[in-house]
């Protein structure tokens, strides 16, 4: 079979138009197929292609997967036995790659024909749909505070296009866009004033800086700077989360300063530093340029595709093939998790939706879930997922709490 034709049935898998003896075709290859790059690489090209909208719990998308990707006779042959057709490595790339493809699948409806309720197959437990959710909650937005260097606030949602205020020799613009960007004229700066851009829970914003660095912020995230660049660097301050397209310049180098305790010295990169104080480490991911990753005496160099962690006790672990989709789906409007525990998805959803996250008897479900989903739709939305799992909630006003 050509490459050609294994993405075309892949294509045709994927928008649920593929006939029974196209099906057949396509997962006779993958049974047969020995090259799990090649597998890899036709999943991961189709799944760009389809905008999925499901996150699912780890275990039934793998139960899914193992049924979908079975070679259709032999699976009708082994009926009686009950037996797997095919075994899967969870630890391979184009096994993570259809994991997400399968939980599209599954929603779209492919799943249901191999999940029909007969003894031989595999079976998802039924859960009660009840979830009391009573009033829903809205996604966050663009919203922002803008600190001037006098103490000064501007609410950025709220202000209106053009100019917004000077500092010094610099003009603060809102673009149409709502972009924040700062224009000098080319006046040198007559002295160094700060500006601080502060997203609450629940809001991100676009910053462009004055050598034209752009920022994306995130929610509960701050970013102080001057608002001019002058001398032999270019620093500036972050908490919490913020994207970075940085403006090459070789004799200015530019440093982020991460919660007072880290740095990120870059000359021209695009990369990602998750730092909030609820995290267990300080991420970046890197995916253009070079950083240098710096805390105490300890410091690693990164390459594109690469993620250095710093633990509370202030070492660095570099993981040299970390994703780089999941690292930015926030950026990109998305919710994104690759096998992510219960804690960490809720983590993300109490900053976007501005929701107090309990766990009863304070114990924490071990499940762990896949997928992705646009940041633009409701908490419910988002909740779905949960019905697959052994996890029950109650959203009470902004308290969500997880009973497992």
């Amino acid at each position: 079979m050509t490459i050609e034709r294994i993405q075309y049935l892949t294509q045709l898998f994927f928008n649920n138009t593929i006939s029974d003896s196209d099906k057949k075709e396509l997962a006779g290859w993958i049974e047969a197929s020995k090259d799990n790059e090649e597998i890899s690489q036709v999943l991961s090209a189709a799944w760009q292609t389809y905008q999925p909208h499901t996150i699912m719990l780890d275990e039934i998308s793998e139960k899914i997967l193992s049924t979908i990707f079975s070679n259709t006779e032999e699976t009708f042959a082994r009926e009686e036995k009950n037996t797997p057709v095919i075994n899967i490595n969870s630890t391979k790339k184009w096994w993570r790659a259809a994991i997400a493809a399968a939980s599209v699948v599954f929603f779209i409806g492919i799943g249901y024909l191999f999940l029909q309720p007969t003894d031989n197959k595999i079976a998802v437990k039924n859960k009660p749909t009840a979830r009391q959710i009573v009033n829903d909650v809205k996604p966050g937005a663009n919203k922002a505070i803008l600190t001037l260097s006098d103490g000064s606030q501007i609410v950025l949602d709220s202000a209106s296009s053009g100019l917004l205020a000077r500092q010094g020799n610099a003009q603060i613009i809102k673009l149409s866009s709502g972009e924040i960007t700062y224009n000098t004229n080319g006046l040198a700066a007559k002295e160094i004033l700060y500006n601080t851009m502060t997203t609450p829970i629940g809001g991100l914003y676009q910053l462009l800086l004055p050598d034209g660095s752009k920022v994306w912020l995130n929610s509960a995230s701050s970013i102080r700077y001057p608002t001019q660049f002058s001398g032999n660097e270019r620093r500036v301050e972050i908490t919490g989360e913020a994207y970075f397209e940085v403006t090459k310049n070789a004799s200015m180098p530019f440093i982020v300063k991460v919660n007072d305790n880290a740095s990120v010295q870059v000359l021209g990169t695009h990369f990602n530093i998750n730092a909030y104080s609820d995290e267990a480490e300080i991420k970046t991911t890197l995916l253009e340029g070079a950083v240098k990753i710096s805390r105490g005496s300890s410091s690693s160099l990164l390459k594109p595709g690469q993620q250095a962690q710093i633990n509370k006790s202030g070492s660095i672990k570099v993981i040299p093939d970390a994703d780089m989709e999941e690292a930015v789906a926030w950026k990109n409007g998305n919710f994104q998790f690759n096998s992510a525990d219960i804690a960490t998805v809720l983590r993300q959803a109490s900053r976007w939706y501005d929701i107090e996250i309990v766990y009863a008897g304070n114990k924490i479900p071990d499940d762990k879930f896949s997928g992705k989903i646009s940041r633009a739709v409701n908490l419910s939305s988002l909740l779905k997922w949960m019905q697959w799992s052994d996890v029950y909630f109650k959203l009470e006003g902004k308290k969500l709490i997880i009973q497992p």
